[in-house]
């Protein structure tokens, strides 16, 4: 096979890259193929880049709080629109709202913090088998092609993998069984990510609002097999802790809160292999009845 036809793996890093239209505008790439809604992570993702290029570089992002305002369309371009809020000692802030043909699709605020010493402790524990001891997804959902069929394809077209200690809410409903409001997935990117902070932290909010808000639905089911739920983000939010690189495994502990006035809230925690909490991640949605 000649050079001219082998080409590099897209990464989530590929996905999430910007071009800088402006001192703090930036643009997205569009998807080929038919207009589909887009990813939340994704656009989510690009938003902590957008607001990175802008900030201090000594300050890495600690936090971003953002709200899904209407679906996106992959097909057509967005723009990211930075406000500088604020540049004080140690913090710096920035707003940004993401705008496909005039309409502002999603906001986020986002703090940057100079490093610091400080006082050290977590309550977070790592108690799920490790990746390697878990089979992979094919013999996890063997006996199960539905399920398999779903989970293999939205990982496939993310550019991640998976191992789950338990089957997911998802994946449960789609075999007639509830579960618990609570579940773990191992992740990883399917290829290298660049080992430069900033953009390992968009990879890790693009990751991180994968399956979260289906944590809330394991104990519905029934409702959520025979797609008489309509779920959707309205709000996520991460705060990191500490550096994580998201092309080797993280587990992310999920659990679902609290579901009720059709809405549900999830709650997670990102672990690395060694067990040290690197982000918390707070998940709020719509979960209602068709």
């Amino acid at each position: 096979m000649s050079p001219e036809t082998v080409r590099r793996a897209e990464s989530v890093a590929d996905r999430l890259a910007l071009e800088r239209v402006g001192e703090y505008r930036f643009r997205g790439r569009t998807h080929d193929g038919p207009a589909r809604r887009s990813y939340g992570g994704e656009v989510a993702g690009q938003a902590v880049l957008a607001a990175g290029y802008t900030a201090p570089a000594d300050r890495p992002i600690h936090s971003a709080q953002t709200y899904f305002l209407l679906p996106g369309d992959t097909t057509v371009p967005t723009e990211f629109v930075v406000e500088p809020v604020r540049d004080g000692g140690t913090f710096s802030t920035r707003r940004v709202e993401a705008v496909q043909k005039d309409r502002v699709i999603f906001t986020m605020l986002a703090s940057f913090h100079r490093t610091e010493e400080g006082l050290e402790h977590q309550v977070a524990a790592l108690d799920a088998p490790g990746p390697e001891e878990l089979p992979d997804i094919a013999a996890a959902f063997a006996g199960y092609p539905d399920a398999l069929k779903w989970t293999s394809t939205f990982l496939e077209a993310l550019g991640i993998e998976a191992r789950f200690p338990e089957l997911p809410a998802r994946a449960q409903a789609m075999r007639g069984a509830v579960s618990p409001a609570r579940q773990r997935v191992w992740l990883r990117t399917r290829t290298p990510v660049p080992d430069v902070q900033l953009e390992q932290a968009a990879c890790l909010m693009y990751l991180s609002d994968l399956l979260l808000l289906s944590a809330a639905t394991g104990p519905h089911g029934e409702e959520l097999r025979d797609r008489d739920l309509q779920v959707a983000t309205v709000n996520h939010s991460i705060w990191f802790h500490a550096p994580l690189r998201v092309d080797d495994w993280f587990l992310h502990d999920q659990h679902g809160r609290w579901a009720g006035g059709g809405r549900g809230l999830a709650h997670g925690e990102i672990l690395d292999r060694s067990g040290r909490l690197c982000a918390t991640t707070l998940q709020e949605g719509l979960i209602r009845r068709r």
